[in-house]
């Protein structure tokens, strides 16, 4: 379906549209911060009550119960806000690979493998995004890659690190 709607439209466009599957921040404006700024605003405090249930979740279900938590409503809350979020950064800059699987273990490494480190994820999850922004423009002299070109490399590469790191000891840290 793609490739024929790209045989169909405008060379623009589909420079437009191959930029945003990869996953680029070049043709981002003010007007999509301004709207992920709004869906912030609501989705964090929805947040904000959900992650209490977490510390529980990680027991088990049973656990998490006895000790007070709505298992249930909990987990779709969850699940619900991480799709929201996930759906409206796509929404914005397109698919950028690998930002989500390389925040957490790094946030994890960071904190000493102590806490939720949600929060702590997101933040280093916006530093890779930046940092792989600027390499993506500055890189090459004459060429503005796209931001998920630099993420995809690098979590390729972080991927093969963890699988021989979890290889060696058999577990995932």
């Amino acid at each position: 379906v793609i490739s024929y709607l790209f045989t169909r439209a405008r060379l623009m466009e589909v420079q437009q549209a191959m930029a945003w599957l990869v996953g680029s921040l070049n043709a981002a404006q003010f007007s999509d911060s301004i709207v992920l700024g709004a869906v912030l605003i609501v989705i964090l405090p929805t947040l904000y009550v959900l992650v209490r249930g977490l510390d529980g979740l990680e027991l088990g279900d049973d656990t998490a119960h006895a000790l007070g938590t709505l298992v249930e409503p909990t987990r779709l809350g969850l699940m619900l806000v991480g799709v929201a979020l996930a759906a409206f950064a796509t929404a914005a800059v397109g698919p950028v690979g690998f930002v989500a699987f390389v925040s957490g273990p790094i946030a994890r490494r960071l904190m000493g493998g102590a806490g939720r480190g949600i929060p702590q994820a997101g933040l280093v999850g916006a530093l890779v995004m930046l940092v792989s922004d600027l390499l993506a423009q500055h890189a090459l002299p004459t060429v503005q890659l796209p931001t998920g070109v630099v993420t995809g490399g690098f979590g390729a590469a972080f991927l093969l690190w963890l699988l021989i790191v979890s290889g060696r000891s058999g577990r995932v840290n």
